[in-house]
């Protein structure tokens, strides 16, 4: 029996998969950027760089994640991706998939990968950039309750437009949540994102699905003092916060995308405004928040209007929504 086929995009790119994700639905046209399917995975590719806690290796064109008892993942050049079950359930799959793998098939395609949620704002795409549990995607949440859209949760993909200049692609209406902050928004749909914890995937009505151009990038960083403070940093600083919140930056020594991810790192810390913003270390609940996330919205909207305006359309290099090739250059139409 031939499996179910569902169309997908993300990131601008066209998806088919073999088995149900929670990325946005797209009609079925034309040749999709990127397959998944279910299949064997062989035992490794004999890669340059590898991980311990979490098995994975990685070489030019190929990664390799393998997780006990949920999936093993192999993706090749950016366009397809082999999943073979190993207990796992479709949600412990798909946590796997759309986190660490489709990240590397970005990687794998030249765009940039920051650990880092997104919103859309009049001036442009605002980025919330930090290591994990630093409270951005509470923050994501917060803020499109108070009107604003999302753009992606967890990982931005960024690529630069033919004038050079930083872009966001849309990723998928999905922001992650722990219980606590599900249950203080009211948000009622809620899927648990793995089973065993207390994580939840929940969907987002405002969603912004064009490509937009990157207008600022605040990084978080959790610190043991009251108070939020917020300093603008020059651009060497700005490019080592942003490597150093580069999602799965250890990837990409062995993909052999280094280069191309200091390309873009650069031209976001020469021509974006990055903020570091300190803000209290204690747990981030959006009940004792009230008083920090209006000081920070304040903070961000004051730092949009002292900028100059996005100089771009918000497209991609010669594409509308379309990321970038495989081998992660531009290309015409």
């Amino acid at each position: 029996m031939r499996p179910t086929v569902h169309h997908y995009t993300a990131y601008g790119l066209r998806i088919r998969s073999e088995f149900a994700v929670h990325l946005s639905p797209a009609a079925p046209e034309g040749e999709p950027d990127v397959s998944i399917r279910i299949g064997e995975v062989p035992e490794a590719p004999a890669a340059p760089e590898s991980g311990r806690q979490r098995p994975w290796e990685a070489a030019p064109g190929v990664f390799l994640l393998k997780v006990d008892g949920v999936a093993r993942y192999l993706v090749t050049e950016g366009r397809d991706i082999v999943v073979e079950p190993a207990g796992g359930g479709n949600q412990a799959m798909s946590a796997f998939l759309l986190g660490t793998v489709l990240a590397a098939c970005l990687q794998q395609r030249g765009i940039l990968t920051l650990h880092a949620s997104a919103i859309e704002t009049r001036a442009g795409a605002v980025l919330f950039a930090s290591r994990s549990g630093a409270g951005k995607s509470t923050l994501l949440a917060a803020l499109v309750e108070r009107g604003y859209a999302m753009l992606s949760d967890d990982v931005a993909g960024i690529v630069l437009d033919a004038g050079g200049r930083p872009v966001a692609l849309p990723a998928f209406p999905y922001v992650r949540l722990w219980a606590d902050a599900v249950d203080e928004l009211g948000w009622p749909a809620r899927e648990r994102v793995r089973e065993g914890i207390e994580k939840y995937l929940v969907q987002v009505e405002r969603f912004r699905n064009t490509p937009l151009a990157v207008r600022a990038v605040f990084a978080l960083t959790p610190r043991n003092r009251d108070g939020i403070e917020i300093e603008t940093k020059p651009p060497a600083a700005a490019f080592r916060l942003l490597v150093n919140r580069t999602f799965r930056e250890r990837h990409l020594r062995g993909l052999g995308r280094q280069r191309e991810h200091f390309r873009v790192v650069a031209a976001i810390a020469n021509q974006v405004p990055v903020h570091h913003v300190n803000r209290p270390a204690h747990p981030f609940p959006l009940d004792a928040l009230t008083d920090g996330l209006d000081a920070l919205t304040d903070g961000i909207e004051d730092c949009l209007r002292e900028a100059p305006p996005a100089d771009t359309d918000g497209q991609p290099a010669a594409m509308a929504g379309r990321a970038a090739r495989a081998d992660g250059a531009a290309t015409s139409r």
